[in-house]
């Protein structure tokens, strides 16, 4: 708790990770509202729709909002980019206090708006933290950036759940927007505490895309990270379609069912992120990546075997606890081989790409359970997630000295 207790001291970073934590747990209540609508409204037609809205536009929106986090100063970038989207999601309780219920097409267009915009603080929260703390803290403030995910998956929907049955999802909605005017007010508190180096054209006369990508394509640690990671999205995608089926077909569970496995994932991933922000973790950072993915996708072969409810509860709580570090790791790796002045659109680029894999391994997952049944979509769902990791512990690159932790120089005497 000590390195916990430590950044937390930081007025700076305290306030920027609050003002995240706070939107973040808005945002995940918003979902489950914004679902909810537009299931009354036309049942799983209008979900299916607004899926499609809330995350076609990330493409777009991520390459397009790491430039403008490079160009511009990235707290007035996330200044607008949160006022915006407050005045979106209000304006549904709005109308529903002023013309009845909202209609889909504003439900789609506040989902469609919030998907080409959210990378911004995805990308744009991970590129202040190093301006704030110190380079032997990086790992435990990645450890708090996941842990603020984490806690709005765990307590999000539940809150939302409840917050809908009493007063209205529209109610919900209005609470995000009092989030969003929370993380306002925390980025208005950090001004001039967050040195920025703007871009500007590079060797080859190019601030846009290109310079990221070409780093990205000569820096090996974080090229083969981002296949690594990419190709496990791909199974975690297989992983929520499959979930439903196999809490029906095999575990012979109901909704209450699901939800619990939901949970144990999440609170699995939470503790995790918990544990490893708290020590002074000192293997490569690489290779401890390649492990702990390796790891996490072998423990999802368990289910093929069937083993029950207190089994696949015990399975998911593991993955999670597996997975977790490895956000984390690799946002310190990250950190620090990426140059100040590249950051919003490398984490952008990055962050785009992994967010685009997802929808293949659902689909894939489609596939496989309407033939070869459960077991193989399992065994397909371990060989997508593990063996990039298996690969990653034979790349020389994530071996790598400057992939361990930052140490800081012992005190010199006065």
């Amino acid at each position: 708790m000590r390195r916990y207790l430590s950044l937390l001291g930081s007025r700076p970073f305290a306030t920027l990770w609050g003002g995240a934590t706070v939107s973040a747990f808005g945002d995940s209540m918003t979902w489950v509202a914004l679902v909810w609508l537009a299931f009354e409204r036309g049942g799983p037609g209008s979900v299916s729709a607004l899926v499609v809205a809330a995350t076609a536009p990330v493409i777009v929106g991520g390459l397009a909002l790491g430039v403008v986090l490079d160009r511009f100063d990235r707290r007035a970038v996330l200044i607008c980019v949160n006022a915006t989207l407050a005045c979106a999601v209000g304006l549904v309780p709005l109308w529903a206090h002023l013309a009845g219920p909202p209609p889909t097409w504003l439900l789609l267009s506040v989902a469609a708006l919030y998907g080409f915009l959210k990378i911004a603080n995805w990308a744009g929260v991970p590129a202040m933290i190093p301006a704030l703390v110190p380079a032997e803290a990086l790992n435990t403030a990645n450890a708090m950036e996941s842990m603020s995910f984490g806690v709005a998956d765990v307590a999000g929907p539940a809150v939302a759940g409840a917050l809908i049955a009493g007063v209205g999802a529209e109610t919900v909605l209005a609470f995000d927007t009092l989030t969003y005017l929370v993380f306002l007010v925390c980025l208005v508190g950090l001004r001039g505490r967050i040195p920025q180096e703007h871009v500007g054209p590079d060797a080859h006369g190019d601030a846009g895309l290109r310079p990221a990508l070409r780093f990205l394509w000569r820096t090996p640690p974080i090229l083969a990270t981002t296949l690594m990671f990419m190709a496990f999205n791909v199974g975690e995608g297989m992983l929520l379609v499959l979930l439903p089926s196999y809490t029906s077909s095999v575990l012979e569970g109901d909704a209450a069912t699901y939800g619990l496995l939901l949970s144990a994932f999440s609170v699995g991933a939470l503790t995790g992120s918990l544990v490893v922000g708290a020590i002074d973790w000192r293997p490569s950072l690489g290779r401890s990546i390649a492990v702990a993915q390796t790891l996490a996708g072998a423990t999802f072969l368990v289910l093929a075997l069937e083993v029950g409810l207190p089994g696949t509860v015990a399975v998911l709580l593991a993955a999670g606890l597996l997975i977790s570090p490895l956000t984390i790791w690799a946002q310190t790796i990250r950190m620090r081989l990426v140059p100040e002045g590249m950051r919003g659109r490398v984490f952008g680029v990055l962050r785009t790409f992994m967010q685009a894999t997802p929808p293949l391994g659902g689909a894939a997952a489609g596939i496989l359970l309407g033939g070869p049944g459960v077991a193989a979509t399992v065994v397909a769902m371990t060989a997508i997630m593990a063996v990039p990791g298996v690969v990653g512990l034979v790349t020389p690159a994530l071996a790598e000295s400057r992939l361990r932790p930052s140490v800081p120089a012992p005190a010199q005497p006065r």
